[in-house]
């Protein structure tokens, strides 16, 4: 009989991109965890709608490398903006 294994796969919540999770074993325990250089954003604002579903919120549990560091530099761009820091 062959050997089979099954790795579960993570997604991020952006553009879509699928990896496979990374296998940590800590003696006979295995477990599979996202990739280190993947991110994840939680935003919670002050308007009553975004165009993001109609929440006062964004919530990308995961997001890849790219799409991580886009959401981080557009973050602190309109940020600096805000505070006049052109």
């Amino acid at each position: 009989m062959a050997d089979v294994n099954i790795t579960p796969r993570i997604s991020c919540d952006n553009c879509g991109l699928t990896v496979d999770k990374h296998l940590e074993q800590l003696g006979t325990n295995k477990s599979f965890k996202k990739p280190r250089d993947w991110g994840s954003l939680k935003i919670e604002g002050s308007r009553s709608a975004d165009s993001y579903g109609g929440k006062d919120r964004l919530d990308f549990t995961d997001l890849c490398p790219k799409c991580a560091t886009a959401a981080l530099e557009a973050a602190a761009s309109v940020l600096k903006t805000t505070r006049g820091e052109e």
